[in-house]
Formats: C-alpha cells, structure tokens, sequence
C-alpha cells in the first residue's frame, strides 16, 4: 500500500486536485438543508397529527417597537400600511391590535365588539381605556410595541418568503417605528442558511491564517507552511462536497466539519514531521518506515476519530446520520491527502525542518519541567482539583434544549426571537386539542383555559379570547362555534425542554382532573420532545464510541486488559473536567452541543494514543520502560504541545461565530485540550510506568 502510494503519488496529487475542482463547482451554490419538520418527524409521543403541527410552520411573527408610546395618529398610520399588506395573495390569515375582536353574547346571539376603535380621536382613547383594564395579546402593556401574527399559505418557494419579510420589515421601517422584529420558522430557516455560507468562508480562511502563522513560527520554512494549508484546504473543501454529491445539499448541523478535518490534518502533519533517527537516504525507503513508525498511530487516532462520528449513523434521524457518514468519510479523505501530500514533500525535501531552534529548546525545557515534576503535594492538590470538578460535572450533567440554542446572545436572529419572548408570551407554538362529545362541559373547558393562561401560556384562540363574556355560552351555542375538536392555539416563552416538560405535566394532570380528554400537538411540544431524545441518543453514541476505542486498544495490544484503561482514563477523564468547569456557568447537553464532544473526544484520544504508541515503538526497540517513556516525551510530546497551540490558536476565530455550536466548539475543544496536555504530561507517564 505504501510502496503504490509513494509510486503514484503525483497522479494522486492530479486525481486530487480534479476532485478538488468538482467540488467547488459542488459547493459554489450550496443547498442548506434546516428543515425542522425532518427532525420532528421522529417524536416518540406524537398526541396530535403532524400535519397539523406543521402549519406551525406557516406563522409568522411580526413585532414593531416604538420609543415612545404609540399615539392616535401612529396606529392611523400602521393601520393604512397593514391593510396594505395584507392584501398581499401570500398572506392566509393574520391578527393584530387591529383585528383582535371579541364577541359580546347577549344570550340569544352575538355582537362583534372591537378592541381598538380608530373612528375618532374620541372612541380611540375610550378603547384605550378599555385595554388598561383588559390588555390585548397584540398590544403591549406600555403601548410601545405591536405584535402581529401572520399566517401564510402553503406553496410558495425560499424566494418568495423572502420577498414578504423584506416588504414587511420595508413597510413598518417607514411608519417612524424605532425597530421592526420578524420572527418564526421560516425566517429563522432563511437567516441561517444565509449566515451558514458567509461564516464558513470567513472562519475557514481566518483560521487557515492563523495556523499558518503558527506553523510558521514553529518551522520558518513557509513551503511545508503552504502544503499544510494546501493539504486542509484539498481535505475541507472535498469532505464537504462529499454531502453535496450525494444527498444533493448540507446539513445545518455540518457547520462545524471544516473544524473537524482542520484538527485532524495540522494534528497529522505536526506528528509525521516528528524527529526520528531513521538513517536512510532513499527517499522512498525513508517515507515507508517514518510512515510505519509513525503513519500507524495517526491512522490509528484518525480511525478511532472516524469510530466516534461512526456511531451517529445509527442514528434514526436523517441530518445526523448524514452528518455521521460524511464526517467518517472526510476523516479518512483527509488521512489519505495528508499520505500523499506528505509522500510528495518527502520527495521535494520540505520534510527538513531545521525548524525554530530557539522555540523548541524552550518547549523541550518546558516538557522537562512538566515531567520532571515530583512535588507530591502539588500533584495530589492538581489531582484533586480535577477529580472535584470532574465528580462536579458529572454530577451537574443535565440534558436540556431551547429553541434559541444554536444562536448566540448578540446575533439578530436571537434578539427578534427574544423580542418576543419578553414582551408577546413566546415562540414556541403548541396546539390543545379537545374531542367535543354531547355532554360537553364548557365551565370544565374555561377552568382549564384559565389553568393555561395561569401556567405562562399565550391563547392565540380560545373561548376566554373569542367571547367577553363566555359564562353565558351554553352547549348548543358552543357546538355553533366548534364543530368536531375544541383547539386551543397557544404559545409559550422558549424557557427550556425541561420546564416545558414539567408544565406540559401539570397540564395533563390538570386535564384528567377537570374530565378533559386532551391531545397535546404543535411544533413547540415536538421540538422538546425530539431535541431531548436525540441529545441523550448523541451522547450514547459516543458513550459507545468511546468504549469501542477502549476494547480496540486490548485487541491491538494483545489482549492485555489493562490497555482499556489506560486509553480511556486520560482521555474521558479532561471531558469530565471540562464539563464540571463549564457547569459553573451554567452548562448543559444539548442537541447543538452533543456532537461537540465527539470532536474534542478524537483530538485528546490523539494525543494520548501517540505517547501511548511511541512508548510502545521504544520498547520493541530495545529500551527499558524508563528510557521508552523519556524518549516519548521528549520528541511526542514536542509535537503534542505543538499541534494543541496551533489548535487553540486556530480555533479562536470560532468563538465569535453567531451560530452557538460553532463557539461552544471553540470554548470546549480549547479548555479540554489545556486540561489533556497536563494529564497527558504529568499523569499519563505514571499510569504507564505501573499499569503497563
């Protein structure tokens, strides 16, 4: 395999470079995919149809703010700029301030009743009044903010939803309004497939940029700097194609890919260009046995890497086993360039790295004191300090899912969906369905109404919300108004799956009580439901992965047991303490977060499995324990902290993307790759020197 390799190499580097160019003709105009009903589709406890649920889909979420409260001659203004649009044909139902009505039953029939009266100047304070003691859902409290809900009809395409958010946000621009919000599925799918594109390009060259300038302080040879870039760009590029040719579009949740084939191609290089003391001046021979000695253990940690995105492909859901596949065949593209691009540098010399002789005499000093350090109390102190946090974090892990997660605090997207969690009851849309039956009781459905408003919950439609005076309501003029089902359209504050659970709870409970017969729907309730599930199944995937790799090691090291320990020790041990230093801030599983770990997981699991390795190669070679284990740290570990600072280094850029998942990818690869390099360095070498 090698020798083919070595041989063909520069017909490689052409098939290569071809792919290469395909994929870019892929790529140039992605097809994002973030449609949530395909991750929906696969809730367990499905009380309502879908169909239903989905049309959740279709609202739309328009909130206008203004500085100072809205005067008689603004709610003119807004009301002529509305009417407008909704004339447009997109448009299938709305409600406003403007059209919120009540029903005033007389006892024999109804009389429609406005909320806001813009007759006169006159009949618009008096329902001005009438609101203070009654507020409207689409009015709020200080008459500042406006809130409209718009539902739109199915068939119209990404461009034409577009189109209606820009004539919206156009429109109520021009009335003097201080900011205009729009919120809901659709903007939200829109403005993340936007944002997806431009911040990939942007994150990818600025990071590119910084791991040059690392790497070239590292070895002031910019040729092997250019290859290097070279070989991530061919790896990236290609790996990402790969979803594109095959399933004709990308996944949302592939956005932290590009971070992942980064990783595993600086962390590949940095080893192959490792001192060695191979003597050998053919070239070919040379390449063979530095790939042997060292070629074995990177393709060990990228196959234990590719084991741990392995696991999501068995998964049920479609994004995620995607994402599972494509980043299992990326890894291993990226394995495959980097043999070929190394074969080539080989060939051309740029393997010679005098490299920054000063740099690395500080590093080999700073790896000596590390090692060498024997102060037991401190190292006991440090031991203790991490075991706290690790039983910490362990014991704070909580799995969690807001709809708000995959957005940072300061993105746009984040304040209109906030703008209306504050002020307008929440995002989250849920459905209450009740069969109605001839013996109905309506004061048992009211109760339960009020139950919902008291629970935090916002009644688009409900009998409260339709009719002033709904006591008066008896059960034939109830079935005039309701035919088959009562449903009650509600929607709640994105506070978490978890509370949401706990009152979807009490409602049921509610409900039983009161002889309610009750089906719970809506994208809301769905969205808890699957986000949890598919969070946990994340989590055992890489609980499985991680206990793959441990059974691995026994197989590769002759069925010694206690290689099970020792690869998986240092290697989950810095997850869990990284999880009990972010718990201090609050921090739980996620579905945007989960597969985060899966990526720390393969780059610590690198750098142990190469000390490991090395120790191993030291020992074949006829070196006692000790002398094996100072050979490793002096030259492994010289390539371990190297690519942990190209690494961290690179990945800062990451911290300011507005997607959560992309910084928290930042925030938690670097804290655990700080935490592994202490353990890899002062507690890996002692489990070595008594277990093995």
């Amino acid at each position: 395999m090698l020798n083919f390799i070595w041989n063909f190499k520069y017909y490689f580097l052409v098939i290569i470079l071809a792919v290469f160019s395909y994929s870019l003709f892929l790529i140039s105009s992605p097809v994002i995919f973030f449609e949530t009903e395909r991750i929906l589709k696969y809730a367990d406890d499905i009380e309502i149809e879908l169909s239903q649920s989905f049309d959740d889909k279709n609202l739309f979420l328009l909130g206008v703010e203004y500085e100072d409260g809205i005067n008689y001659n603004e709610f003119i203004l807004l009301d002529s700029i509305y009417r407008n649009i909704k004339e447009d044909s997109i448009i299938k139902s709305e409600k406003s301030i403007f059209s919120d009505t009540r029903m005033l039953f007389t006892g024999i029939f109804f009389h429609p009743l406005n909320i806001l009266n813009l007759n006169t100047s006159d009949s618009f304070d008096k329902s001005i009044k009438r609101l203070k003691k009654k507020p409207s859902l689409y009015l709020s409290d200080d008459f500042k903010k406006l809130f409209f809900l718009v539902e739109i009809n199915n068939g119209y395409d990404e461009k034409s939803w577009k189109n209606f958010i820009n004539k919206l946000k156009k429109s109520f621009a021009s009335t003097g309004s201080s900011q205009t919000f729009v919120s809901g599925q659709i903007s939200s799918e829109i403005y993340m497939q936007d944002k997806v594109v431009s911040e990939l390009i942007f994150i990818t060259i600025f990071s590119a940029f910084l791991c040059c300038l690392v790497l070239w302080v590292f070895t002031l040879n910019i040729k092997f700097v250019l290859l290097t870039l070279l070989s991530v760009i061919l790896s990236v590029t290609i790996s990402i194609s790969v979803s594109q040719f095959i399933y004709g579009g990308i996944e949302l949740v592939m956005i932290i890919m590009p971070a992942i084939i980064f990783i595993v191609c600086v962390s590949d290089f940095m080893h192959l260009l490792n001192p060695d003391n191979i003597t050998t001046k053919n070239k070919k021979n040379y390449f063979i046995e530095k790939v042997k000695i060292i070629g074995m253990p990177v393709a060990l940690t990228s196959f234990t890497t590719a084991i741990g995105f392995l696991s999501f492909c068995f998964s049920e859901v479609v994004p995620i086993t995607r994402f599972g596949l494509v980043t299992t065949v990326g890894i291993l593209i990226s394995l495959f360039i980097i043999l070929v691009t190394y074969a080539i540098s080989v060939d051309l010399n740029f393997h010679l790295l005098k490299g920054n002789l000063r740099l690395n005499t500080k590093i080999d000093s700073l790896i000596l004191k590390i090692t060498s350090f024997n102060n037991k109390l401190y190292l006991r102190l440090i031991l203790f300090v991490m075991v706290f946090f690790a039983c910490y974090g362990f014991n704070k892990i909580t799995v969690d899912n807001y709809i708000t997660d995959e957005v940072n605090s300061k993105s746009q997207l984040f304040k209109e969906m906030n703008f209306f969690n504050q002020n307008f009851g929440g995002i989250k849309p849920l459905t209450f369905k009740i069969p109605i039956d001839k013996d109905v009781d309506i004061k048992q459905i009211l109760k339960f109404e009020n139950f919902l408003d008291s629970c935090g919950f916002s009644l688009d439609f409900s009998l409260n919300r339709f009719v002033e005076n709904p006591d008066l309501i008896d059960r034939k003029m109830f079935r005039s108004i309701v035919k088959d089902d009562y449903t009650i359209r509600a929607r709640m504050k994105d506070e978490g799956s978890k509370k949401s659970f706990v009152k979807i709870k009490m409602i049921k409970a509610q409900a039983l009580k009161l002889g309610i017969p009750l089906n719970i729907g809506g994208a809301g309730y769905l969205f808890d439901q699957v986000s949890n599930k598919l969070t946990k199944e994340i989590l055992y995937g890489l609980l499985v992965a991680i206990l793959t790799i441990g059974f691995l090691f026994i197989i590769i090291n002759d069925f010694n047991l206690r290689y099970f320990f020792i690869a998986l020790i240092p290697n989950v041990f810095p997850i869990l303490v990284c999880i009990g230093i972010l718990c201090l801030n609050g921090f739980y599983f996620s579905l945007s977060n989960a597969f985060i770990f899966a990526i720390v997981f393969g780059l610590i699991v690198d750098d142990s499995i190469h000390i490991i390795s090395a120790y191993r190669f030291n020992l074949k070679r006829g070196m006692t324990k000790e002398k094996s284990m100072k050979e490793s740290l002096t030259v492994t570990a010289r390539a371990v902290i190297k690519t942990t600072i190209i690494v961290i280094v690179s990945l800062i850029p990451l911290m300011f993307s507005e997607f959560k998942s992309v910084s928290q990818l930042s925030v938690i690869t670097i804290i655990s790759a700080c935490i592994a390099i202490i353990f890899d360095l002062i507690y890996l070498p002692r489990l070595i020197r008594k277990f093995l």
